[in-house]
């Protein structure tokens, strides 16, 4: 190997140049394609390395090393998308899970995307490199348009781009082409979208939860009973336990269904249904006719209006506008286990007391047909139940239905109790302590008292239930003589939401009654269960990723197409940085001429082609 030569060459002299542009001048009309050359300037002969192969610069770059850059980075795209599609499907339905695998979920949401981005915009930027060379090549363009179209496609450029090409079709076509290739950054912006965190959807899941099952329940806890000494012997039902009537009371005075702890598994919300075996009404309408036979206040009269008294002094004084009464009685004498336990409730509809009322209450017989008493009579029944419940957001909701009856209610034989040794002993207990507490609930009376001026209803506590409503005001008013008074006015009547129907009121109660029971965990059951879970999990929309990434790579496609046309039009690869850029216009002394001008990137350039012995192409820009 030689050593360098520490003498500084010398320029080569004219004729040198001279002969170096001569030997240009021959290789180019040994050629496939000539040119006039007469701007150009010759290359110096030893700035070529004869020994070996050209370098592989801008004019001979290997054609097939272009297709398969452009072609093997966007089937890498499609390939990476279609990995994307199956790695959301894989976390399509999965639980979030903690903050540490939501980080790397998220870093994988925005890997993907990233990924296709960069490779479509590496190939395409390639491809857009082979349209500006077919563009220069086709026809002449001034140097800062040439310059634009060669750089690096930005928002920037393609505007400039846009208002430098005089709207040429040709360069229009090759804006639409690289507005394309910016617009495929966007899918880093839309395809982490694709798969968002969403609430666990609800499921059907088996659980374990609590119902109702009163043949489990030792009588001594619903009941007081005695043994009594009869063949066989029979427990003789006394009165309803405390525990049984505290609790009926509370259920009965409340205007929701009582509450219990939700199931395990139950998650954010859940709800389900259960069937049971319980007491429930079957009620009817009495008439004004079944109230008031005879008269308002006569002895048959179920709702003395007024109490008929056996003074004949005393005015016209008490008016009853609720009454209720209860019985359990047998029915059958040849079955005496079928008893009838009957509970009937009347009242007078939108009783009040006003001024002008009171005074004609006092004063004179009321006039029946100004008055409207409405009852029910209703009788007691095994029936099953269905309950259904629901648990959200720390409250529960519940309702119940009868979904079947079966008959009186089994109170024991002539309404005393069951024997001993019956298989449903306990439930018949159960159920007669249950009817008897919501009995008591309604039974007694209350009236309006003239000569008072007050009302008396202490003899009931049908008042601390729902169904009714008693509320009390001041009137303001004046006699004949102009003096004016205070005057206390009561209002009795239904409530508002019942719309008059006291039958399915007393219905729906007893039904939320019986639910009082749930919490007793007296047995439990595997139900279906609507589950809600308290957690998140992915959700990943195919059809959404689909339309992005058709979009992207249908507009990529038509890029990639066009500059593979152009390439082979072209027939050498464009390569446009620095060292090629030098390379083409490095022998065009028109060009640098041109350099000193102020309109210099006003100057018209056209590429122009030429082959080498070898048959490399060579490009170079010239003045047009």
């Amino acid at each position: 190997m030689e050593e360098p030569s520490l003498v500084p060459r010398r320029r080569p002299s004219r004729d040198s140049t001279l002969r170096g542009y001569a030997s240009l001048k021959h290789a180019s009309e040994d050629s496939v394609e000539l040119h006039d050359m007469q701007n150009f300037a010759p290359y110096p002969p030893h700035r070529r390395n004869t020994d070996g192969p050209l370098r592989p610069h801008f004019g001979t770059a290997d054609v097939r090393r272009g297709y398969l850059m452009i072609l093997s980075v966007f089937f890498l795209a499609v390939l990476v998308a279609c990995m994307n599609h199956v790695a959301f499907s894989q976390l399509n339905g999965k639980e979030t899970g903690s903050h540490t695998s939501q980080f790397w979920v998220t870093v994988l949401k925005n890997v993907f995307p990233a990924t296709v981005a960069v490779l479509l915009l590496t190939g395409l930027k390639h491809c857009l490199s082979q349209v500006a060379l077919y563009r220069i090549r086709l026809g002449s363009h001034p140097l800062a348009l040439v310059n634009l179209i060669t750089s690096s496609p930005s928002f920037l450029n393609t505007a400039s781009i846009l208002f430098k090409s005089s709207m040429r079709a040709s360069i229009l076509w090759f804006v639409l082409l690289a507005a394309i290739t910016q617009a495929v950054a966007l899918i880093s912006i839309f395809v982490p979208g694709t798969l968002t965190i969403a609430q666990t959807p609800s499921r059907t899941q088996s659980l374990m939860i609590p119902t109702i099952d009163f043949n489990v329940i030792n009588p001594m806890v619903s009941s007081f009973v005695t043994a009594e000494f009869d063949e066989p012997q029979t427990l003789g039902f006394i009165e309803p336990s405390q525990r049984w009537r505290q609790s009926i009371l509370r259920a009965g005075s409340s205007s929701t269904a009582p509450t219990w702890d939700p199931p395990g598994g139950c998650g954010s919300s859940c709800t389900y249904s259960f069937s049971y075996s319980a007491p429930a009404l079957n009620c009817t309408e009495l008439s004004k006719n079944d109230i008031w036979p005879t008269g308002t206040n006569t002895s048959d009269s179920r709702l003395p209006f007024p109490l008929n008294s056996t003074d004949p002094n005393e005015t016209l004084n008490q008016y009853f506008f609720y009454n209720s009464i209860y019985s359990f009685t047998a029915t059958d004498s040849s079955n005496e286990n079928v008893s009838l336990s009957v509970l009937d409730i009347i009242y007078m509809e939108n009783f009040n007391t006003t001024f002008d009322v009171a005074l004609g209450l006092a004063t004179d017989f009321p006039n029946p047909t100004k008055w409207t008493p409405r009852g029910v009579h209703c009788t007691y029944q095994n029936a099953t139940y269905e309950a259904t419940t629901t648990f959200l957001n720390n409250t529960q909701l519940s309702s119940t239905h009868v979904q079947e009856w079966h008959g009186l209610l089994p109170i024991g034989h002539d309404a005393d109790g069951p024997y001993a040794d019956e298989s449903l002993a306990n439930m018949t207990l159960a159920f007669r302590s249950i009817a008897q507490s919501f009995n008591e609930l309604f039974r007694g009376n209350a009236f309006y008292q003239t000569n008072m001026s007050s009302l008396v209803t202490d003899s009931t506590q049908s008042l601390y239930t729902p169904l009714f409503n008693l509320t009390g005001d001041l009137q303001n008013v004046t006699d004949s003589s102009g003096n004016s008074s205070m005057w206390n006015v009561f209002y009795f009547s239904l409530p508002s939401t019942l719309g008059g129907n006291l039958s399915a009121g007393l219905q729906d109660l007893l039904g939320n009654v019986t639910l009082a029971f749930v919490d007793q965990r007296m047995a439990s059951t595997l139900a279906d269960v609507d589950v809600t879970p308290d957690s998140t999990q992915y959700q990943y929309v195919g059809w959404k990723l689909g339309l992005i990434y058709g979009i992207v790579f249908g507009g990529s496609l038509m890029v990639v197409v066009y500059g593979l046309f152009c390439l082979r039009a072209n027939g050498t690869t464009a390569i446009f940085d620095l060292e090629h850029i030098l390379e083409m216009t490095a022998a065009s002394t028109a060009l640098h001429e041109s350099a000193v001008n102020p309109r210099f990137g006003s100057t018209l350039v056209k590429g122009i082609f030429f082959s080498e012995s070898g048959g490399h192409k060579r490009v170079a820009l010239d003045v047009d």
